[in-house]
């Protein structure tokens, strides 16, 4: 399991790589934090996983973000009414509507806001459809939180 997830890993940073491209050296030389110029970072987090969700919110707002939860993407709010989002995080593999349908709906309203995948499933289809949706990530689960905690100051800017 440990290699497979490594495994997923190196795929997604891979894709990563090739998606941003010239922009991943730009964005790498930004400084770390939470704050906008004028603002705090907001996450919008989608996952059913209650303990999963619960506990990686409470990481998140330990280093400064503020964190908007849902259990289910079809749970959230007409995109209009969210408010300032700057950093999404969904689940793949949820009831109703999946993580790729939902970040389709987010970015016909946000096409801008970036989109980090998680998934216990990390297959190379999943990796393929992510990365052609503009997903910036795609992290399996479980996984070290420093992988998040690493690429979120790069997106929240």
């Amino acid at each position: 399991m440990q290699l497979y997830a490594q495994t997923c890993w190196r795929a997604a940073a891979a894709l990563d790589l090739l998606r941003w491209g010239a922009m991943g050296h730009a964005l790498a030389s930004r400084p770390y934090g939470v704050q906008n110029a004028d603002h705090e970072c907001v996450v919008l987090l989608v996952d059913d996983d209650e303990g999963f969700r619960s506990a990686l919110a409470e990481h998140l707002r330990d280093d400064g973000y503020a964190v908007i939860e849902y259990a289910a993407a079809q749970d959230v709010p007409a995109f209009g009414g969210l408010g300032e989002v700057h950093v999404v995080v969904t689940d793949y593999d949820m009831p109703g509507t999946d993580g790729l349908s939902f970040a389709d709906r987010f970015h016909a309203v946000h096409p801008r806001v970036p989109i980090i995948m998680v998934s216990g499933s990390c297959s190379t289809h999943l990796q393929t459809q992510a990365a052609a949706r503009g997903f910036v990530a795609l992290l399996p689960k479980p996984f070290q939180y420093d992988s998040l905690h690493r690429l979120l100051p790069q997106l929240s800017h």
